[in-house]
């Protein structure tokens, strides 16, 4: 298994430790942190050690710290810690050299999963109907997490479960017949209007709500004419939604839907009447296991025959562990959905099937206050419009100021248009609400995600006028405090990806990256006061070669994390 350069040092010095204590290694690397940066990388705490050496913490501390060592490490006692302080050198080319030699592939660990499956079930938009700004964090949630799980070596089954079934559709059906255009079959934006349009008459007239439920029950019933309308419907809406997605950049490996489990799901209620149990509840079919005060029952079949979400959602458990046997499967469903999951997963459990814990509800929280110039959203595609449009403006500015030089800033405004919208949800904690704020969003200055193309850009640039990478280095130059700070945010990225996968939280790698542009922006800034501390110094050939090769390392770790979040990263802004 390939290891970061941090995790080599922390697993070294928790050895050395270990060795002194006569203890086993491990139990020591879980009780070793980052320091306080005062006082230096790594941290042990000996708290836990008084008790049976009958003596003060700062005493063990102080003992310890005399009596190891480790190369490439420098050991001192602060109270009852015992801190590790990395070397400038190796410290300093092991960085680098990792990141250069890893490329775009930094921060992953191909090793880490190997032989593991994970199953990944996001988007989820419902046929005939747009894609909707309410589907933007489980889609952009969804899309970070399998990067961050390929990154890790993990067999990623990403799956789009379409909403393709229920009474919806005897509405759009019974719509179609009412209100539209058989040329248009074809025609997404024909079918939304055409559904918006049946939904508000079912609401005022019980008899066509009625004939939209009977189409549904010829659906499930297999009629012809009503599948094969259906059928056209669901292809119309799958290749409007594609087309939503290669502009986003993602691709799954299948598009599926509940009609999947259409006429599957009799034989998992059998299963469940073997056990835990099924009764009637007011002529519905129910779970039957215990339940809460006021928990609503877990609801198999409604009173006319017809099934529900936990139907479907049961069956889809089961046949994706016959197909894939995951190590873990994931719902990237917003918090609204708990209580349906955690049933569904209950209901597994009663079920006995031994791989229940492995379902996990990967739940978000909400977006507020997102609205377009023309108005409320609707489609996801509307704000990616919107934000093409504003950064356009802004592109054009800057061509025309002398700012920017661009053969394209169409293209150029749809990758940082994209990014803005991609970060501004993902640099949020995944369980939180956040508002939409267009002015923040998409300004090239603060936690944004412009902020960081430009980073990246910068970086770019910099190489670019400096004549390219250099291929060989002397890393014992790159002695400044900004340089050794640089550094040690970019060592950090192949430790949060593993966090970031382990907690489904992109957030961490968003907010790494802030980090690092930020690091970086205070280390290129240090020339406007002294031109010996500029990348590109004069005059001094070997220190110019050095800074070129820390700015290639920021250029790869950027380049590197924003692809993991799903961000285009454009080399000229």
């Amino acid at each position: 298994m390939s290891t970061s350069v941090y995790s080599r040092y922390r697993a070294a010095f928790a050895q050395a430790i270990a060795q002194v204590l006569g203890v086993p290694a491990p139990d020591i690397e879980s009780q070793v942190k980052p320091a306080e940066p005062a006082h230096g990388d790594l941290s042990f705490a000996t708290f836990s050690l008084a008790k049976a050496q009958k003596k003060a913490p700062p005493a063990i501390a102080a003992e310890l710290a005399r009596a190891v060592t480790v190369p490439g490490l420098e050991v001192k006692s602060v109270g009852p810690y015992v801190n590790a302080r990395f070397n400038a050198l190796p410290f300093t080319s092991e960085v680098i050299d990792s990141i250069r030699q890893a490329g775009l592939a930094y921060g992953s660990d191909k090793d880490a999963g190997t032989g593991k499956t994970v199953v990944i079930d996001y988007s989820s938009p419902n046929i005939a109907k747009p894609i909707g700004f309410h589907h933007i964090r489980t889609t952009f949630l969804g899309h970070c997490i399998a990067n961050l799980y390929r990154a890790l070596g993990w067999r990623v089954e990403g799956i789009n479960y379409l909403g393709d079934w229920g009474k919806q559709f005897g509405l759009v059906a019974v719509g179609f017949q009412e209100y539209g255009d058989p040329a248009r079959m074809d025609d997404m934006s024909h079918l939304v209007q055409v559904y918006v349009k049946a939904n508000q008459r079912a609401e005022s007239d019980p008899a066509f709500d009625e004939k939209a439920r009977d189409f549904f029950r010829r659906m499930e019933a297999g009629d012809a004419e009503a599948t094969k309308l259906w059928n056209q419907f669901r292809e119309t809406s799958v290749r409007g939604f594609k087309q939503v997605y290669a502009r986003m950049g993602i691709e799954f490996e299948h598009i599926e839907g509940e009609s999947r489990y259409q006429g599957k799901m009799d034989a998992v209620i059998e299963q469940i009447a073997r056990k835990p149990g099924v009764k009637d509840s007011q002529g519905a079919l129910i779970v039957d296991m215990p339940y809460a005060d006021n928990e609503p029952p877990v609801l198999l079949k409604k009173n006319d025959g017809s099934t529900l979400y936990a139907t479907r959602d049961l069956a889809a458990a089961e046949d994706r562990y016959e197909r894939f046997h995951f190590e873990k499967s994931l719902y990237v469903v917003a918090q609204d959905q708990a209580l349906h999951f955690r049933q569904v997963f209950r209901t597994l459990k009663e079920m006995d099937q031994p791989w229940a814990d492995r379902c996990v509800h990967v739940p978000f929280g909400r977006i507020h206050g997102m609205s377009t110039r023309k108005g409320q959203v609707v489609e996801i595609n509307q704000v990616l419009d919107e934000a093409h449009e504003r950064v356009l403006e802004r592109v054009k500015q800057n061509m025309a100021e002398g700012l920017l030089k661009t053969d394209d800033p169409d293209g150029l405004s749809e990758q940082i248009g994209l990014g803005a919208v991609v970060f501004g949800d993902l640099k949020h904690k995944r369980a939180s609400d956040y508002t939409f704020d267009w002015d923040e969003v998409v300004s090239p200055e603060g936690h944004t995600g412009p902020y960081l193309q430009y980073a990246h850009a910068r970086a770019v640039t910099v190489l670019r006028k400096g004549g390219g990478a250099p291929a060989t280095y002397d890393a014992a130059l790159l002695t400044l405090p900004e340089e050794q700070a640089l550094l040690r945010e970019l060592m950090r990225l192949p430790e949060v990806v593993k966090d970031a996968a382990e907690q489904y939280e992109p957030s961490l790698v968003a907010r790494l990256l802030l980090d690092v542009a930020a690091a970086y922006s205070r280390y290129y800034t240090l020339g406007n006061q002294d031109r010996e501390k500029r990348i590109l110094v004069e005059g001094n050939e070997p220190m110019r070669a050095a800074r070129l090769a820390l700015t290639d390392a920021v250029r790869v770790t950027l380049a590197a994390g924003l692809t993991l979040l799903g961000i285009p990263t454009p080399e000229n802004m």
